[in-house]
Protein backbone atom coordinates (compact mmCIF):
# COMPACT_ATOMS: atom_id res chain seq x y z
CA UNK A 1 0.00 0.00 0.00
CA UNK A 2 2.67 2.53 0.94
CA UNK A 3 5.58 1.13 -1.03
CA UNK A 4 7.52 2.77 -3.76
CA UNK A 5 8.17 -0.44 -5.62
CA UNK A 6 5.86 -2.45 -7.78
CA UNK A 7 2.42 -3.01 -6.41
CA UNK A 8 1.95 -6.61 -5.40
CA UNK A 9 4.10 -9.66 -5.78
CA UNK A 10 7.37 -10.66 -4.28
CA UNK A 11 10.12 -8.03 -3.92
CA UNK A 12 12.92 -8.71 -6.31
CA UNK A 13 16.29 -10.03 -5.21
CA UNK A 14 17.98 -6.63 -5.51
CA UNK A 15 15.61 -4.97 -3.04
CA UNK A 16 15.92 -7.87 -0.64
CA UNK A 17 19.70 -7.55 -0.73
CA UNK A 18 19.45 -3.79 -0.16
CA UNK A 19 17.22 -4.33 2.87
CA UNK A 20 19.63 -6.89 4.28
CA UNK A 21 22.53 -4.46 3.91
CA UNK A 22 20.45 -1.71 5.46
CA UNK A 23 19.53 -3.92 8.46
CA UNK A 24 23.16 -5.08 8.75
CA UNK A 25 24.33 -1.45 8.68
CA UNK A 26 21.84 -0.43 11.35
CA UNK A 27 22.86 -3.43 13.47
CA UNK A 28 26.55 -2.61 13.07
CA UNK A 29 25.90 1.05 13.94
CA UNK A 30 23.92 0.03 17.01
CA UNK A 31 26.74 -2.31 18.07
CA UNK A 32 29.28 0.50 17.69
CA UNK A 33 27.08 2.82 19.77
CA UNK A 34 26.67 0.17 22.49
CA UNK A 35 30.43 -0.49 22.57
CA UNK A 36 31.13 3.25 22.75
CA UNK A 37 28.69 3.64 25.63
CA UNK A 38 30.31 0.73 27.48
CA UNK A 39 33.81 2.13 26.94
CA UNK A 40 32.64 5.58 28.05
CA UNK A 41 31.00 4.12 31.15
CA UNK A 42 34.11 2.14 32.03
CA UNK A 43 36.36 5.17 31.56
CA UNK A 44 34.03 7.22 33.77
CA UNK A 45 34.19 4.56 36.47
CA UNK A 46 37.99 4.49 36.15
CA UNK A 47 38.15 8.29 36.44
CA UNK A 48 36.02 8.24 39.58
CA UNK A 49 38.26 5.56 41.08
CA UNK A 50 41.33 7.60 40.10
CA UNK A 51 39.95 10.64 41.90
CA UNK A 52 39.28 8.54 44.98
CA UNK A 53 42.80 7.08 44.85
CA UNK A 54 44.40 10.52 44.50
CA UNK A 55 42.27 11.84 47.37
CA UNK A 56 43.40 8.89 49.50
CA UNK A 57 47.02 9.54 48.52
CA UNK A 58 46.68 13.24 49.39
CA UNK A 59 45.13 12.36 52.74
CA UNK A 60 47.95 9.91 53.47
CA UNK A 61 50.61 12.44 52.43
CA UNK A 62 49.03 15.11 54.64
CA UNK A 63 48.98 12.69 57.58
CA UNK A 64 52.67 11.87 57.05
CA UNK A 65 53.58 15.58 56.86
CA UNK A 66 51.61 16.27 60.03
CA UNK A 67 53.33 13.38 61.80
CA UNK A 68 56.74 14.69 60.68
CA UNK A 69 55.91 18.05 62.28
CA UNK A 70 54.82 16.36 65.48
CA UNK A 71 58.08 14.37 65.49
CA UNK A 72 60.02 17.64 65.07
CA UNK A 73 58.17 19.19 67.98
CA UNK A 74 58.87 16.11 70.08
CA UNK A 75 62.61 16.31 69.29
CA UNK A 76 62.66 20.02 70.14
CA UNK A 77 60.85 19.42 73.43
CA UNK A 78 63.57 17.00 74.51
CA UNK A 79 66.19 19.74 74.16
CA UNK A 80 67.00 22.57 76.55
CA UNK A 81 65.56 25.83 75.17
CA UNK A 82 68.22 28.47 74.44
CA UNK A 83 66.59 30.93 76.86
CA UNK A 84 66.98 28.47 79.75
CA UNK A 85 70.78 28.35 79.50
CA UNK A 86 73.22 30.23 81.74
CA UNK A 87 75.14 32.36 79.29
CA UNK A 88 75.79 33.20 75.64
CA UNK A 89 77.98 30.14 75.02
CA UNK A 90 75.31 27.80 76.42
CA UNK A 91 72.65 29.56 74.37
CA UNK A 92 74.76 29.09 71.22
CA UNK A 93 75.07 25.35 71.93
CA UNK A 94 71.31 25.07 72.55
CA UNK A 95 70.56 26.87 69.27
CA UNK A 96 72.87 24.54 67.36
CA UNK A 97 71.23 21.52 69.02
CA UNK A 98 67.79 22.74 67.92
CA UNK A 99 69.11 23.37 64.40
CA UNK A 100 70.33 19.77 64.28
CA UNK A 101 66.85 18.55 65.25
CA UNK A 102 65.32 20.67 62.48
CA UNK A 103 67.74 19.31 59.87
CA UNK A 104 66.28 15.84 60.47
CA UNK A 105 62.86 17.26 59.59
CA UNK A 106 64.14 19.01 56.46
CA UNK A 107 64.84 15.64 54.84
CA UNK A 108 61.08 15.03 54.83
CA UNK A 109 59.99 18.42 53.41
CA UNK A 110 58.93 18.14 49.74
CA UNK A 111 57.76 21.71 49.08
CA UNK A 112 60.65 23.77 47.70
CA UNK A 113 59.28 27.08 49.02
CA UNK A 114 58.89 25.71 52.53
CA UNK A 115 62.30 24.04 52.37
CA UNK A 116 63.92 27.32 51.35
CA UNK A 117 62.13 29.14 54.18
CA UNK A 118 63.25 26.57 56.75
CA UNK A 119 66.85 26.86 55.51
CA UNK A 120 66.75 30.65 55.75
CA UNK A 121 65.50 30.37 59.33
CA UNK A 122 68.26 27.88 60.18
CA UNK A 123 70.89 30.10 58.56
CA UNK A 124 69.73 33.12 60.61
CA UNK A 125 69.85 31.01 63.77
CA UNK A 126 73.36 29.74 62.90
CA UNK A 127 74.58 33.32 62.39
CA UNK A 128 73.05 34.24 65.76
CA UNK A 129 74.76 31.26 67.43
CA UNK A 130 78.11 32.39 65.99
CA UNK A 131 77.47 35.92 67.28
CA UNK A 132 76.69 34.49 70.73
CA UNK A 133 80.03 32.65 70.67
CA UNK A 134 81.79 35.93 69.85
CA UNK A 135 79.82 37.66 72.62
CA UNK A 136 80.99 35.14 75.19
CA UNK A 137 84.63 35.75 74.20
CA UNK A 138 84.80 39.44 73.31
CA UNK A 139 81.69 40.88 74.93
CA UNK A 140 80.33 42.20 71.62
CA UNK A 141 76.52 42.12 71.76
CA UNK A 142 74.70 39.52 69.68
CA UNK A 143 71.31 40.17 68.12
CA UNK A 144 68.99 37.80 66.30
CA UNK A 145 67.90 39.16 62.92
CA UNK A 146 64.74 37.34 61.89
CA UNK A 147 64.75 36.56 58.16
CA UNK A 148 62.35 38.43 55.88
CA UNK A 149 60.49 37.21 52.81
CA UNK A 150 60.85 38.85 49.39
CA UNK A 151 58.06 41.32 50.15
CA UNK A 152 59.66 42.41 53.43
CA UNK A 153 57.25 40.56 55.72
CA UNK A 154 58.65 38.26 58.40
CA UNK A 155 59.56 34.92 56.84
CA UNK A 156 58.03 33.15 59.83
CA UNK A 157 54.52 34.15 58.71
CA UNK A 158 55.09 32.78 55.21
CA UNK A 159 56.71 29.64 56.62
CA UNK A 160 53.68 29.01 58.83
CA UNK A 161 51.48 29.35 55.74
CA UNK A 162 53.60 26.99 53.63
CA UNK A 163 54.10 24.35 56.32
CA UNK A 164 51.54 21.95 57.83
CA UNK A 165 49.50 23.30 60.75
CA UNK A 166 51.24 21.12 63.40
CA UNK A 167 54.54 22.87 62.53
CA UNK A 168 53.31 26.30 63.66
CA UNK A 169 54.44 25.87 67.27
CA UNK A 170 57.90 24.70 66.25
CA UNK A 171 58.26 27.57 63.79
CA UNK A 172 57.34 30.15 66.42
CA UNK A 173 59.74 28.55 68.91
CA UNK A 174 62.60 28.57 66.40
CA UNK A 175 61.88 32.16 65.35
CA UNK A 176 62.55 33.37 68.91
CA UNK A 177 65.86 31.79 69.93
CA UNK A 178 66.17 33.96 73.06
CA UNK A 179 63.15 32.35 74.72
Amino acid sequence: MFSFGEAGGEPDERQRRRRRWWVAGISLGAAVVVIALCVGGLSLIDAVNGVRDSADDARETRALRDQSCLDLESRLNRLTPPGATAGPAGRAVAIRDENSAVRLYLGEVRDDRALDGWRQLLDARAVYADALDRQSKARTPAFFAAPKSDDGAPLVEALEEWSPDPCAGSIRRLAAPDL
